[in-house]
């Protein structure tokens, strides 16, 4: 089934939502939930004020349901609670485009922008070895993990790696390589892999270990021999007396 835009001949206003969000939430969130959201982002969109309790009558919803709505998105990492310099609270609707991108103010750094590529393609792979998309708090977990430790990002697609093959996919779980390894001075994907090889080359050249032989089959095989001698001067006697 196809469908087209009808063309517009009056314009009363229109609203962008980011694909990132239609794409990952749409599918998870229950109806009342995205009712809230799609009303308040419209309102904090176009005008950057949000009537709750307009929203609340518009809906029909008690301001109990409304606040449930609101803490699911909070949950999922999609609104954030947060507090101005004046001690005002607010919460600020997060884009999830600059979370998997980062901030674009240094865009034309040619540092930054190419480490804005490489946390895209490392979001993707996180992606594909977990098999489904990542929410709004695994990302930021994700990005504050890559600020407070300096990793790179192929390290933590690695830290992703490692996680599946040892069959324990949490994000706060694999996040956990990441401290591991920068107490170990790992930061980049090339320091793991040149520890690992030093490891081969440590075990490679180190002497090999003989384990020694433990003092019970020592036991054992001293009274097998005595038994063996003793049958052995039976027969001798025996033949003695026989002559």
């Amino acid at each position: 089934m196809n469908f087209k835009m009808q063309d517009v001949k009056l314009d009363l206003g229109m609203t962008a939502f980011e694909n990132m969000f239609l794409n990952t939430y749409v599918q998870m969130a229950d109806g009342d939930s995205l009712k809230v959201f799609l009303l308040v982002y419209k309102d904090a969109y176009n005008t950057g004020y949000v009537d709750t309790k307009k929203i609340q009558k518009q809906l029909s919803f008690t301001e109990e349901k409304f606040n449930q709505c609101i803490e699911f998105w909070i949950n999922m990492g999609v609104f954030r609670e947060k507090r101005d310099t004046s001690g005002q609270d607010y919460i600020e609707i997060i884009s999830l485009r600059q979370m998997y991108y980062g901030d674009n103010s240094k865009s034309e750094n040619e540092i930054s922008f190419d480490k804005a590529g490489r946390k895209s393609i490392m979001f993707d792979n996180i992606e594909r070895i977990l098999d489904r998309s990542l929410t709004p708090a695994d990302i930021t977990r994700i990005q504050e993990t890559l600020m407070e430790y300096d990793s790179d990002p192929e390290l933590v697609t690695e830290a992703f790696r490692q996680g599946k093959a040892n069959g324990n996919m949490d994000v706060k779980y694999v996040l956990g390589y990441i401290k591991t390894w920068r107490d170990q001075g790992i930061f980049t994907l090339n320091d793991l892999k040149m520890k690992e090889e030093r490891q081969k080359l440590a075990k490679k050249n180190s002497p090999r270990q003989y384990r020694k032989r433990s003092s019970n089959n020592d036991e054992i095989k001293n009274y097998a021999q005595k038994a063996r001698e003793e049958r052995f001067r039976r027969m001798l006697g025996e033949d003695n007396n026989g002559n």
